[in-house]
């Protein structure tokens, strides 16, 4: 019987795409109302729960990719901090994504209380852009040095 790991790996990776789209959209939102002086509409509440979601699922997915491959043990192992990828994998990219994470949580919670929409705009839009930016430095990309992934993995064997 196959592994699920590549599995969840691949709808992770995939996931990480849909996640910065609504990333995107919120940063640009939230940036555009602030600016724009705009009244804070359902939309934009959408926007930021749609990304809440997706950072929500792609957390469970990392969850399971974190315990499935081990990586607790890893780098609990002699010289498991000194190791590039394990370093990475087990504790620079799960640590930073779960603080991303909590600043979309963060973000997200902001929307829903009762105070002015310029107020609103300013706190989404620096917990979005923070996390953001977290995202972006710490995903895998295809050619970073050492613990690159490719960007679409393949489900071949």
């Amino acid at each position: 019987m196959q592994s699920a790991t590549p599995y969840i790996l691949y709808i992770h990776s995939i996931l990480r795409y849909f996640i910065l789209l609504a990333a995107v959209l919120v940063v640009v939102q939230s940036l555009m109302g602030m600016m724009g002086k705009k009244k804070f509409m359902p939309g934009n509440r959408k926007a930021a729960l749609v990304l809440l979601i997706f950072c929500d699922l792609q957390l469970l997915f990392g969850l399971a990719l974190y315990s499935m491959n081990g990586w607790m043990g890893r780098l609990s192992a002699p010289g498991g901090m000194k190791d590039t990828n394990t370093r990475f994998y087990g504790m620079e990219h799960s640590v930073s994504m779960i603080i991303a994470i909590i600043l979309i949580h963060v973000g997200y919670s902001i929307t829903k209380k009762n105070m002015d929409d310029d107020r609103k705009f300013k706190r989404l839009f620096w917990c979005s852009f923070i996390a953001l930016v977290i995202f972006m430095a710490m995903i895998p990309w295809a050619g970073k040095q050492v613990v690159g992934r490719p960007n679409i993995p393949s489900l071949s064997a």
